[in-house]
């Protein structure tokens, strides 16, 4: 019986899935400043991969407390290289140390951390049904080689579910390479910021865990109550620095508290089972003040998708509007993500679920909106 249920969600979330990725971007009529003719006029900004063609990749980093063995750490660096090298995501893959043939090139450092790590059971994979699976979440940085400028922050995160005899733990490192490959091709076609611009402070400096913080647990069946406690924590002064999801089961959110608080901020948790409906909901909860929190877009039982909005305690002229793609195709997902950064939006979160690839884009509105 719990196998049938399984294979009837499993079904549901495909056919929602797979619906989206037939139908237009969401948006909600919100008025934009730059009009069409405006936007055939504006210049196409230069893209990260038409910038970058060479990548540096490092070692990962393991946070404290993860049991991450140096074993798979080396692992995870070399099937970085073999995904990339494979993918021709870029044109040369290099390790620390070596040098490309093209002494002038531009170049792109990888870096990261892994931030949570759950072996699994290879025993209950070998028996199948989704059990016993291994999960893993690395945070990543790209940075220029020569100036040390961040151009993609991501938090990536995997699954093993299967292999021979059920999968030895180390193929999560294959899994994680393949996901941020996906993320990267994605992140690839966003523009190149120009020399001391930054990312905003959120999305370049994600919070490790640190003194005084708290946790709250989100759970498919706790959502309303998950919501109650940020909220809770808000109120006393804390404000949501990290987001970190434990396979599709839980998700854990870390809350830091403000060194001056100047009253509280507010956050929504979204959940649905159509993901298009997802882009709905940001853009309503945009009307009133929300604003999408980096890597919150996820999956958590009981929801195909889930993400986390936050309302600052200052109003603020600037409002944002979502667009959300999903596709079987990366091509024709990397197309959508390429037509939106024309019109201004940029792309805020990436997902996969069961072979489809979703994007989240987030555009600036810099005007006060009320409902209408």
């Amino acid at each position: 019986m719990h196998a049938i249920k399984l294979s009837i969600l499993a079904i549901a979330t495909l056919v929602g899935l797979l619906a989206a990725s037939h139908s237009p971007p969401v948006t909600t009529a919100i008025a934009f400043l730059d009009s069409s003719e405006q936007q055939k006029d504006s210049p196409v900004p230069l893209a990260l991969k038409d910038h970058y063609q060479v990548v540096e990749v490092a070692k990962f980093d393991v946070q404290d407390g993860i049991d991450f063995p140096p074993e798979y750490s080396q692992r995870l660096q070399d099937e970085i290289v073999k995904q990339f090298e494979k993918s021709k995501v870029f044109t040369h893959v290099l390790l620390p140390g070596q040098n490309p043939s093209d002494a002038g090139v531009s170049a792109l450092r990888l870096t990261g951390t892994i931030i949570y790590f759950d072996p699994g059971s290879r025993g209950k994979r070998y028996v199948g049904f989704g059990m016993g699976a291994g999960n893993i979440v690395a945070l990543v940085v790209f940075r220029d080689i020569a100036t040390g400028q961040p151009h993609i922050v991501e938090q990536v995160s995997a699954t093993l579910s299967s292999g021979a005899f059920g999968g030895g733990s180390e193929g999560i490192a294959r899994e994680l390479a393949k996901r941020l490959d996906t993320a990267v091709k994605l992140y690839l076609e966003t523009p190149l910021l120009p020399p001391g611009d930054s990312l905003s402070s959120v999305a370049e400096s994600p919070s490790l865990p640190g003194p005084g913080q708290k946790s709250v647990t989100i759970s498919g069946d706790t959502l309303d109550q998950a919501q109650a406690d940020l909220n809770s924590q808000a109120a006393a002064g804390y404000r949501l620095v990290a987001f970190t999801p434990h396979g599709t089961k839980t998700a854990d959110v870390r809350m830091a508290p403000l060194a001056a608080p100047q009253g509280a901020y507010q956050y929504r948790i979204f959940h649905v089972r159509l993901v298009t409906n997802l882009a709905k909901d940001l853009n309503n909860a945009a009307l009133d003040g929300y604003r999408y929190c980096p890597r919150t877009l996820s999956q958590v039982a009981g929801a195909v998708g889930l993400a986390i909005a936050e309302k600052p305690p200052q109003p603020s002229s600037a409002r944002y509007s979502y667009r959300l793609h999903a596709a079987m195709q990366l091509s024709n997902l990397q197309k959508d993500v390429a037509k939106d950064q024309r019109d201004a939006f940029h792309l805020v979160g990436t997902l996969e679920i069961g072979g489809v690839h979703i994007a989240l884009m987030e555009k600036a509105v810099e005007s006060p909106m009320t409902k209408p």
